[in-house]
């Protein structure tokens, strides 16, 4: 390839069974190639690699992180996207949960580590593979820097009023604080708003719909509020998480005999469209729906409607600060599922919203404006970039 002897960034996403990854070129943040782990700790896992119009599958035994990264590193040699690891400039990592302590992106360090760390309490799924991930690239490439860009840092904006009515003693000690999580894309969501509409200040309600789903209220490009918490669970009904609930429905099948695991698997991996329908995937959903599956019809309407409440809410809370500048979709739902956006703009009579059909059914690369001139407030679609915007703390942070 004739990028070989170009400097590139690793972006990583590190779930607890997976890791997904996209290489980009330092000098023009084009990606050159990407792809992902699954099933790791499986004797069949997954791997994946993309690159120019190639695709490499492969079923093989990946036992641990530790193993997917070199085997990550050896195909990115073997099919010369690098020509060896002096190419890496550094790596870009996702990391979910940063608590409070972090408002912007950093690079990794002991005391970082320390606590990320702190956390794996409170994002048991998320953190601990995220750490272990960074530890063996440090063992494998000592000399290369790694990033770690919180998806909670956007969020440490939500005012206290915005936070939990608990007693104050156990909210101390135990750190329980709306985290909010999706802000890597609410971040750049916000950043492309802002390109947009050619204004330094912009008051949005950004709805990133996907199997894990969540609603951003910005003023002044600051996150105000989220539906997320504590954890991913709170807010939206989503592909797998119930969201909201009423909380005495936990202590309730607690004392009917489910464990705390129990119940914790029922809320984050039974519920949502998978608990209700069977699938988690929203387009298996609509598919359902449209050939007059009950279970599938409700589900959907449980989705909009929760979706709905929480756009009249954040609208109100905006016009108390001024304007309403748009209204954004955005993530796999929000980019494409025409179905979902209609039904969500018709049951939201008092914002007087109004779609232009036709804008609607266009392709687009980057954005599009889908709203009807006559409506009171715009509304968009924006092709979320996560890792992008991760690439880019990365060169803003290593020098």
């Amino acid at each position: 390839m004739k990028n070989v002897d170009k400097k590139v960034i690793i972006v990583i996403n590190a779930g607890s069974s997976s890791i997904k990854y996209k290489i980009f070129k330092k000098s023009n943040d084009e990606v050159i190639a990407s792809g992902q782990i699954e099933k790791i700790g499986n004797p069949q896992s997954i791997f994946v690699l993309k690159y120019g119009q190639k695709k490499i599958s492969q079923n093989l035994p990946i036992p641990n992180h530790k193993e997917g990264i070199q085997k990550i590193l050896n195909e990115l040699k073997n099919n010369k996207i690098i020509v060896n690891t002096k190419d890496i400039y550094a790596i870009g990592h996702r990391v979910v949960m940063g608590g409070i302590s972090f408002n912007k992106s950093t690079i990794w360090t002991p005391i970082v580590k320390k606590h990320v760390v702190d956390f794996f309490s409170i994002a048991p799924l998320h953190n601990p593979p995220e750490v272990q991930t960074i530890d063996v690239f440090e063992k494998i490439l000592p000399n290369v820097k790694n990033v770690c860009v919180f998806d909670t840092s956007f969020h440490r904006t939500i005012p206290t009023f915005n936070h939990y009515p608990l007693d104050q003693k156990v909210v101390k000690k135990y750190k329980i604080y709306k985290y909010g999580m999706h802000g890597t894309s609410y971040r750049f969501v916000t950043e492309k708003m802002k390109t947009v509409l050619k204004k330094k200040n912009i008051n949005l309600i950004i709805c990133h719909l996907g199997n894990g789903a969540s609603i951003c209220e910005v003023v002044n490009s600051k996150s105000l509020n989220t539906t997320m918490g504590l954890s991913p669970l709170e807010g939206l009904m989503m592909g797998t998480r119930s969201g909201d609930i009423d909380p005495s429905i936990v202590t309730y099948l607690i004392r009917q005999g489910y464990s705390v695991d129990k119940v914790d698997n029922l809320l984050n991996k039974e519920s949502g469209f998978k608990g209700m329908t069977g699938y988690n995937d929203c387009r298996d959903v609509e598919d359902k729906a449209s050939k007059g599956n009950k279970n599938a019809i409700l589900a959907l309407n449980m989705f909009i409607s929760r979706i709905v409440k929480y756009v009249t809410t954040y609208a109100n809370e905006i016009l108390v600060h001024g304007k309403i500048d748009g209204i954004v979709f955005t993530a796999g739902i929000g980019e494409n599922s025409k179905f979902i956006i209609k039904k969500i703009v018709e049951r939201l009579p008092i914002l007087n919203l109004k779609l232009n059909e036709k804008k609607l059914n266009e392709q687009y690369s980057d954005w599009k404006l889908i709203s009807d001139p006559k409506s009171k407030i715009k509304m968009y679609q924006v092709h979320t970039n996560e890792e992008l915007m991760i690439e880019q703390d990365v060169k803003k942070l290593v020098k």
